[in-house]
């Protein structure tokens, strides 16, 4: 079998072959440049950014005989003999990652590289590794003979332990943007001799969000059809709607178009359109419509605060999926009670309704209000006594409530997607998808907090935040822990006459806190 797909025919083998890393790329250079080689290196971020061939060429790089600025020849023995070389060892953790395997590479590590200078071990999905995996590789990642450089890539650094984290370099890749990717798969297609229309490339490049190599894919499949790949072609093959498509729905809605509106939302039925992508297309369009709103001031039917509903709905209509409800049919809703707004009806905020004529009505009803100062507070009181016990009760509790009969569709709704991160013995922190869901969570978690007590005898304080947020907030427990700081206690009671930001001091002992 002589093919190779496109995107191991088209894996970069050298630094200017690599898209969108230029940061890292231009750092590992230099330390080649200036002969700093760390003995362990950890390259983390989404699939398809180019996190395993970076490791290759810079093992190639650090091993060239001749390299040029800091970028392998391709010319002397080694370059030429790279992929057949012995001194380059590739492990793929997802297979092999029990500790009778990382004590297999402890004793080999002993040897000396055959043709380089350096023997390199590529760990690929390094979070795979089991407990003990870990354990076992600790020492040696921390002390490797002199020979020996460590290239650990995970798509889910989560899940790498502190102790790890602390003994390497780290790298952060960042996804790949449309731009990027389109000019990439244009040198390929030219290469290749695809024909392909420019559209079809940049939606190819959105459906890939940020990785090359399923933007690769994506056309190596689209060009079985051995003709001109067009955007009708893409989004029949990969069941998909293009940003003209989207255009054309909200240009429905801004007219009032009920008629065409539901026309196009069943033909994205009828097509199998994947609902998340529909969502999440007119997300991304939409915002940019209310943001030029919200700067120009002109408007034709719909304000920004519709635009700002609509974004809002169709973010909590992504918890609804996993119900076995037609999300086409969520989707006709949200768009149908944006249709019904009338182009002087102002959608007002929860404050701007107290001052309404059904004050006593709308006070009864009105969900929670969530400030910055709340936020920071709970995660703060949260970290104060967090521990894996109770990270692990948390979610067992979490787990029963959504299997109980006794809560309501929206409550099982709001937990199912959710995901509990943080526990102590009385708070606990969950995250949502983005910020929008987190925040209609946070406006029901008194409900939550009352079913708890109520149905399990259980009395949590709850917060919901962003996966974001919380990467950042983990980000900085994890530098106070190595600090050794400790949280202190915040009475949520005087949130509102605190004028300083929450202390943030950080917990204590790494046995304590399990971070996901």
């Amino acid at each position: 079998m002589n093919y190779k797909v496109l995107y191991r025919k088209y894996r970069p083998n050298n630094f200017e072959n690599i898209l969108g890393q230029d940061y890292i790329v231009k750092t590992l250079k230099n330390s080649i440049i200036n002969n700093v080689i760390s003995h362990a290196y950890i390259f983390s971020g989404p699939r398809g950014t180019g996190k395993t061939s970076t490791a290759k060429v810079f093992s190639k790089a650090i091993n060239c005989s001749n390299n040029v600025d800091g970028s392998p020849c391709d010319k002397c023995e080694f370059c030429t003999n790279f992929i057949e070389n012995p001194d380059i060892i590739e492990i793929d953790a997802a297979s092999n990652n029990g500790v009778d395997e990382i004590r297999g590479l402890i004793d080999n590590i002993k040897l000396t590289p055959t043709n380089g200078k350096y023997k390199v071990y590529i760990i690929d999905e390094v979070h795979m590794l089991t407990t003990s995996a870990f354990n076992a590789l600790l020492l040696t990642l921390e002390e490797p003979p002199a020979h020996a450089i460590f290239i650990l890539a995970t798509t889910n650094i989560e899940n790498v332990p502190i102790t790890i984290l602390s003994r390497c370099q780290r790298f952060d890749f960042q996804k790949i943007t449309v731009e990027n990717i389109v000019e990439g798969l244009k040198n390929v297609c030219e290469k290749e001799n695809i024909e392909i229309e420019t559209e079809a490339l940049t939606e190819i490049a959105y459906l890939s969000e940020g990785g090359m190599r399923d933007a690769l894919s994506l056309l190596d499949q689209l060009s079985k059809n051995k003709q001109k790949i067009t955007l009708d072609l893409v989004e029949n093959q990969i069941k998909t709607i293009s940003q003209k498509g989207i255009n054309e729905l909200l240009n429905a809605i801004e007219e009032n178009n009920i008629e065409k509106c539901l026309c196009l939302i069943n033909d994205y039925r009828v097509r199998a359109i994947n609902y998340k992508t529909i969502v999440k297309k007119v997300i991304d369009i939409a915002s940019i419509k209310a943001k030029k709103i919200k700067k120009s001031g002109s408007y034709n039917r719909l304000k920004f605060c519709h635009y700002k509903k609509l974004i809002e709905d169709l973010s909590d209509s992504l918890t609804k999926v996993n119900i076995n409800v037609d999300p086409y049919t969520i989707l006709e809703m949200i768009f149908l009670d944006v249709l019904e707004l009338d182009s002087k009806e102002v959608i007002l905020e929860p404050q701007q309704k107290l001052d309404t004529e059904d004050n006593e009505i709308e006070i009864k009803n009105k969900p929670k209000q969530i400030n910055e100062d709340f936020i920071s507070i709970r995660i703060n009181n949260c970290f104060v006594n967090a521990q894996k016990i109770y990270l692990e009760e948390a979610k067992k509790l979490i787990d029963d409530v959504i299997s109980s009969v006794n809560i309501t569709g929206k409550i099982r709704s709001l937990i199912t997607d959710s995901k509990v991160v943080a526990a102590s013995d009385e708070y606990m922190i969950l995250t949502c998808t983005n910020e929008h869901t987190a925040e209609n969570a946070n406006r029901l978690i008194d409900e939550l907090e009352s079913v708890l007590k109520e149905s399990f005898s259980k009395k949590y304080r709850l917060i919901f935040i962003s996966e974001n947020r919380w990467q950042k907030e983990k980000n900085v427990y994890i530098t106070n822990l190595k600090l050794n700081k400790k949280y202190e206690f915040i009475n949520e009671k005087s949130e509102q006459e605190e004028s300083e930001d929450p202390v943030i001091s950080d917990i204590f002992d790494i046995s304590k806190v399990e971070i996901i």
